[in-house]
Parts: C-alpha cells; sequence; structure tokens
C-alpha cells in the first residue's frame, strides 16, 4: 500500500487552516480585514520567496507559463482577497468555528465548477452527498439562540451571507489552482505566485482607500496584533496552501478538498478552548453530519 502523502497533507491543512482562524479572529479586533491581509499576505510572501530559494534554488518561478500566470492569479485573488475578506468578517460576526462550516460547503461547490467548467464527472450518488452536507450546515445555522461566548459577538444574518460568499469564492479558486499546477507544477511555485497576485490587489485596494499609513503603523504600534498576523500569514497562506496544493498532486481535487475542510471539526474543540464559546451537542452532531456528506459525494 502506498503512502497516503495527498491525505495526510490535506489533513495538515486543515489543522493549519484552523490555526490560521484562530489567529485571525484575534487579529480581527484590533484591526478591519483588508489591513490584516494587506499586512500578512506580503510576510507570507517574503517567507514563500525563503522557502522557494531552499527548495527549487531560485527565489521565484520565473519560468512559469503565461497559462499558469492566468490561473494561479485569479486563484489568488479569489482566495487571499475576495473569499479571505468576506470571511475574515464573518469570524468577527459568528466566531470561526461556525464560519467554517458554513465553508465546509466549498468542496461540494468545486465538484459543480469542475463539472460545469473542467469536464470533471460528478458520481451518482453526488445529489446524496450535497443533500447530506446541506443538511448538516443548516442544522446548525438554524439554532433558533445562537451560542454566544465570552469573547465572540454574534452578528448571524451578515456573518452567514458573508462566509456563503467566501465560500464561493474559495470554492472557484479551487478550480483555478487544479488548473495551474496540473502537469506536477511545484506547489511552492503555484503558491508564490497566488500570494505575488494578492498582494498586489491587496495593496492597490489599500492605497486607493487611503490606508498606506495605517498599515505600516502596525509593524510599530501593536506588537500583539503583528504576531497575531505573522501567526496567520505563516499558517495560512505558506504552510496550509503549500500542504494544500500537494495534496492536489497526489488525490483527486474533491478528496483533498474533503479532508481539508475537517477544519470545521478541528475547531470545535479549539473554540471551546480559546473562545469558551458554549458547543451544544447539536452543534456536534451537524459538523461531524456536513463532512459525511462531503465524505459520501467524493469517496
Amino acid at each position: 500500500m502506498d503512502f497516503p502523502i495527498g491525505e495526510i497533507a490535506a489533513l495538515l491543512a486543515a489543522f493549519s487552516f484552523s490555526m490560521t482562524s484562530l489567529f485571525y479572529t484575534l487579529a480581527g479586533r484590533k484591526v478591519n480585514a483588508i489591513i490584516s491581509l494587506a499586512t500578512s499576505l506580503p510576510i507570507s510572501g517574503v517567507v514563500m520567496l525563503g522557502v522557494h530559494q531552499v527548495a527549487l534554488g531560485q527565489p521565484f518561478p520565473f519560468s512559469a507559463s503565461i497559462d499558469r500566470w492566468v490561473y494561479l492569479s485569479a486563484s489568488g485573488i479569489l482566495a487571499f482577497v475576495i473569499s479571505s475578506y468576506f470571511m475574515l468578517t464573518a469570524y468577527q460576526d459568528i466566531g470561526p468555528r461556525l464560519t467554517m462550516l458554513i465553508a465546509s460547503f466549498a468542496p461540494v461547490l468545486g465538484a459543480i465548477l469542475a463539472w460545469i467548467f473542467l469536464g470533471e464527472s460528478l458520481p451518482t450518488h453526488a445529489l446524496l452527498g450535497i443533500t447530506v452536507v446541506m443538511v448538516g450546515i443548516i442544522s446548525v445555522v438554524s439554532q433558533r439562540s445562537p451560542q454566544k461566548s465570552d469573547t465572540l459577538v454574534v452578528d448571524m444574518r451578515r456573518g452567514v451571507v458573508f462566509a456563503c460568499l467566501g465560500t464561493l469564492a474559495q470554492s472557484t479558486a479551487f478550480v483555478f489552482s487544479s488548473l495551474g499546477v496540473s502537469d506536477g507544477f511545484p506547489p511552492f511555485s503555484a503558491t508564490l505566485i497566488r500570494i505575488t497576485a494578492g498582494i498586489i490587489t491587496l495593496w492597490v485596494i489599500v492605497a486607493l482607500q487611503g490606508n498606506i499609513r495605517m498599515v505600516l503603523s502596525i509593524f510599530n504600534d501593536d506588537r500583539r496584533t503583528l504576531l497575531l498576523i505573522i501567526g496567520a500569514a505563516v499558517s495560512g497562506a505558506v504552510i496550509a496552501g503549500s500542504l494544500l496544493l500537494l495534496a492536489f498532486q497526489f488525490v483527486t481535487v474533491g478528496v483533498a478538498t474533503t479532508l481539508s475542510h475537517t477544519t470545521a471539526i478541528m475547531l470545535i474543540p479549539l473554540s471551546y478552548i480559546v473562545f469558551n464559546e458554549k458547543i451544544t451537542p447539536r452543534a456536534v452532531v451537524g459538523t461531524v453530519i456536513a463532512i459525511i456528506g462531503i465524505a459520501i459525494l467524493f469517496i
């Protein structure tokens, strides 16, 4: 039996994503989503330049084709700018656990988009899997009394809408990533291209908003927030992003995204520990049902 490199990489990516969501949630109490992202993504880029040099012998994938640049840049903007903005805002409204539970629908949307645009086959039991995922998510989101914690303020309406929009953007990013890493393109190179596209886009937005000085002030005025953002930068775009792209090269998009979205399960104990969030049995069961639905869809 072959060593399950792809599966293990996807599970490690899930844990890294869970840590990223915690870091961003804590940092988001001091700075808004765009400022957090505009600060963290350049840090990710600097780290990835070093990793790329060590792993591949050059600081940047200069030989990448135009097609890869288009696919991976689109993926980077969708994932690191659009999806991240909605997700970071949702973290503050409904917390990282519920946000990531809604995001667990991303593999379903990714499979549908891959079926439409890439011609990938959709299993005959796909409808059952999609239904199970939706039942799990809805059973948690529709609780009459949102479970507040000592440190999270619940704004269900905006939080759920933003989490859904972020999930849609992330699903589309998965499809572009799959195209970008085809034929064995190095995951580190793909990650660096995605980050570069995200940095350029974010800093254009920051400049248009006139917030460049505000972003730069974080490095001098708020060391705790800076450390949280650094943690998010390294655990998210660098570690989790590279692990997920590595997984795409060894397993299908469906399997990789299924395992990477066990983040929702990992965040159950983490949210209780970090935020003292009250976790109901219904929340646990609904989360597990959603992940089972994803497994039915792809495995």
